[in-house]
């Protein structure tokens, strides 16, 4: 579940059955998260839930601050993952004491062609867009064939009326959704959340 921006959002999705929730350090995003903000909700979901700290193309040092807890909690408060959606290169994303995503805007089948070289533990799929945000929409499933379906992570346009058939067809390691289960950006319908966590694990 990506873009928790509230207290109240990430609890719901945890009492839901969400597995990991996703902070936003991207600050052109309408779901950027202060990193001090980000800690005083890591404070308040249980330690089995995976906490994924999410950037774009920052600075290593800038990374290692926050994982190690300066102003977002620390400790076993931490985060446990970290996403990174930009232009990061292979060398970029070796050597963190976490778990690491690496993200790809797939655009056309060609932009999975590199995605062995990343020495990363999961692959985020999402659909290309200008800048670094969700489209909304989703790219062919199809494209995706090939691949280790056991480190894949599954985004872009996943909504209610899609997700059991993208399980179904792709069988991801994971789901990822941000937009579409919310009421505004940055807010969670929790009506949808329940119903997308609940149809995502019956597919």
């Amino acid at each position: 579940m990506c873009g928790i921006t509230n207290i109240d959002d990430a609890i719901k999705a945890v009492e839901f059955g969400a597995d990991a929730l996703g902070f936003n350090f991207y600050l052109p995003s309408p779901r950027y998260l202060a990193p001090e903000k980000a800690g005083a909700i890591l404070h308040e979901v249980p330690s089995q839930i995976c906490r994924v700290a999410v950037f774009v193309n920052e600075p290593r040092e800038k990374v290692e601050g926050i994982v190690q807890g300066k102003g977002s909690g620390g400790g076993g408060d931490g985060f446990t993952a970290l996403q990174f959606h930009g232009e990061e290169g292979p060398g970029y994303c070796r050597g963190w004491p976490v778990k690491v995503i690496k993200a790809f805007r797939v655009r056309d089948r060609g932009s999975l062609a590199g995605i062995r070289d990343y020495p990363a533990d999961f692959y985020l799929l999402d659909s290309w867009s200008e800048g670094y945000g969700g489209s909304g929409s989703s790219f062919l499933w199809s494209w995706v064939e090939g691949l280790d379906a056991d480190r894949l992570i599954l985004s872009g346009g996943l909504n209610l009326d899609n997700i059991e058939r993208a399980v179904r067809q792709v069988r991801p390691f994971g789901v990822d959704v941000c937009s579409g289960v919310e009421s505004r950006p940055g807010i969670k319908d929790h009506g949808k959340l329940k119903e997308f966590i609940h149809a995502a694990k019956g597919a």
